[in-house]
């Protein structure tokens, strides 16, 4: 550049016209940084007022402002023959043609597009600055008229400054190509590792699929194994019942006392095994999904009673008694007895297995829920040593043994919650409990079940 027009920063001063106190300061800031002097007017009214109290060099104002807009102060400076030679740069975003015509029109020397780079709007103030001397060599203005769309603008204007404000929308659009291309580079590499992690799902997938026809090839030979496994099992299980019962019939002959006690062991051995063998293969039936209902018309007194007539020579042993609380009115429901008495002799079993004073009661009972629904309870509670908060989450986990002093030596494998949960759940019913620690338990099934007619 010509070093006749240099120009000392110092010895300059820019009106800052801008309505956001965030924007104004942070171009106020910024303009003083490169040593020019600044000040700030909240909109294009206020600015005009100070333009006459005091001329400014340079006018960098925002176009969106109440009271007055950047276009009509840029026009209302450009018609007063004492400010028109001040330049005007109007801080925009360019977003339609008619915008520079409407520039050129109102008279202004500049565009600057939001958002913008520091860098390039101190350039364009200082370019501006050295046109302005070069405009007071010149005073030639042209008059056009054009039309944009279906609207006549009307352009008089200093050669001069159309061609600096034409540069500037140049340059502009040559910016915003630039950032396009940019961006356009960032999509297309996004593109390539869309496409990259695409494959790699594919191949995921794949594997996923191949995992899970081995996981169901895995399951059906387990569930193959286990029903092979249970009846070689059970057979000679129920010889070993069978003859130990004629034993102990003494149908062959006396037994010594030491000889029934014996028996008496075996016989309860070999139960609890048939029981554990039965409660697996039951788990892996319903696993495989190859469990099948049986509905048919239950009186759930009738069944309440013989389950409690059942397990009371097994609390007897314990010194416990059982209780049953049971509705006058019959309740009848259209359900798989098998099924629902399995879930009550469980639930029962355990709270006889993990009392060791006191008793079990069983209770049936009916409610309606939230819908208005009629749902059967049948509910088994103890006085045992109830469960501790934090091993309350496994209760229902399979092969689950709480580790405490009360029931690290229970017999069992685990299963008896996990497998009476299944079947609730196959039932269409559910299985829940409430205990406190060392005063006891209650477990509930909760049936929304058919009423027989």
């Amino acid at each position: 550049m010509d070093s006749s027009y240099d120009i000392a920063p110092d010895e300059l001063e820019i009106l800052i016209v801008e309505d956001s106190p965030t924007q104004a300061e942070r171009l106020r800031r910024l303009i003083k940084s490169s040593g020019y002097k600044a000040r700030v007017a909240a909109n294009g009214k206020l600015a005009l007022g100070e333009i006459h109290d005091y001329k400014p060099h340079l006018v960098l104002s925002d176009i969106v402002m109440p009271e007055m807009n950047g276009y009509e102060l840029c026009r209302a400076i450009k018609a007063d023959p004492a400010l028109r030679d001040i330049p005007v740069i109007l801080v925009t975003s360019l977003t339609d043609p008619k915008d520079i015509i409407r520039g050129i029109e109102c008279g202004a020397d500049n565009f600057i597009r939001k958002p913008y780079a520091e860098d390039y709007l101190l350039n364009r103030i200082g370019q501006m600055l050295v046109n302005q001397k070069l405009r007071k060599n010149s005073s030639m203005e042209v008059g056009i008229a054009l039309y944009l769309g279906d609207q006549k603008h009307f352009i008089n204007a200093e050669r001069q400054q159309i061609l600096d404000l034409l540069i500037s929308t140049y340059e502009q659009a040559v910016q915003v190509n630039s950032e396009l291309q940019a961006r356009e580079r960032q999509v297309i590499e996004l593109n390539m590792r869309l496409a990259h992690h695409a494959g790699e799902l594919e191949t995921i997938n794949r594997e996923i699929a191949l995992k899970n026809l081995e996981l169901a090839e895995a399951s059906r030979m387990k569930s193959a194994f286990i029903a092979n496994m249970s009846h070689e099992l059970r057979t000679p299980l129920n010889a070993i019942i069978g003859f130990t019962g004629a034993l102990l019939m003494k149908l062959p002959g006396p037994l010594t006392d030491e000889q029934d006690r014996q028996l008496n062991t075996i016989r309860s051995s070999a139960r609890h095994l048939l029981s554990l063998i039965n409660d697996i293969l039951d788990v892996a039936k319903i696993e495989a999904g190859k469990v099948t209902l049986t509905l048919e018309s239950v009186h759930c007194q009738q069944l309440m009673g013989e389950v409690g007539d059942t397990l009371r020579p097994l609390a007897a042993q314990k010194g416990l008694e059982v209780f049953i609380e049971m509705p006058q009115q019959p309740i009848i429901l259209q359900t798989d007895r098998r099924a629902l008495a399995q879930i009550i002799i469980n639930l029962a079993n355990n709270a006889i297995k993990f009392t060791e004073k006191g008793m079990v009661k069983l209770a049936l009972s009916q409610r309606t829920d939230d819908e208005q629904a009629l749902i059967t309870e049948f509910s088994v509670t103890d006085s045992g040593s109830g469960i501790k908060e934090e091993d309350q989450a496994k209760l229902f986990q399979a092969f689950s043994q709480l580790d405490s002093t009360s029931t690290r030596h229970a017999e069992g494998a685990g299963l008896g919650l996990y497998l009476s949960q299944n079947l609730a759940n196959l039932l269409g019913g559910s299985l829940f409990f409430s205990s406190d620690f060392g005063k006891g338990s209650t477990f509930t099934l909760a049936l929304k079940c058919r009423h027989a007619s």
